[in-house]
C-alpha cells in the first residue's frame, strides 16, 4: 500500500510539472528560436535595464530596452528594439500581437524578467519576456 501511494504521488508530481512547463513555454519569449508554431518572437538581447532594482527606493521607475526578432517560417520578418517603459507599453503590445500566433485572449502586459535586484548580478542568457494574457 505505502508503495502505491508513492507511486501516485510521484506520477502526480511528473504530470503537474509537465503541465507547468508546457503552459509556461506559451507565455515566454527566450533568446532562441524553438517554437514549432509558423509565427514567433525571440528575445535578441537586453540593451539596457535601468528599472529600480527591488528593495530601493528610487524617484524614476525606470525602463528597460530591448531587441526583438520576429520570425515567420523560421525565417527573420523583422528585428526591433523597444525601451518598455508605461507610455509605450501600447505601442509595444500591438507589435506583439501582430507578430505572435493567434491567441484567443487579449495580451493584457508584457514583463522582461528578471526583474532587478539591489547587489544582484543579472547574467544576459537570464533574460526572458513573459507574457501576461
Amino acid at each position: 500500500m505505502r508503495h502505491l501511494s508513492f507511486a501516485v504521488c510521484s506520477l502526480l508530481f511528473v504530470l503537474m510539472n509537465s503541465c507547468a512547463s508546457a503552459q509556461k513555454n506559451d507565455t515566454e519569449i527566450n533568446q532562441k528560436l524553438d517554437s514549432k508554431s509558423d509565427k514567433e518572437i525571440v528575445l535578441v538581447k537586453v540593451i539596457d535595464d535601468s528599472r529600480c532594482p527591488e528593495g530601493v527606493q528610487c524617484i524614476w521607475a525606470g525602463e528597460v530596452t530591448i531587441d526583438v526578432a520576429a520570425y515567420e517560417n523560421k525565417k527573420i520578418v523583422e528585428q526591433v528594439q523597444f525601451t518598455i517603459n508605461r507610455s509605450s507599453i501600447e505601442d509595444i503590445k500591438t507589435w506583439f500581437t501582430k507578430h505572435l500566433p493567434s491567441k484567443k485572449d487579449t495580451l493584457k502586459e508584457i514583463e522582461v524578467v528578471p526583474y532587478p535586484k539591489a547587489e544582484v548580478p543579472r547574467k544576459p542568457e537570464d533574460y526572458y519576456i513573459k507574457l501576461v494574457y
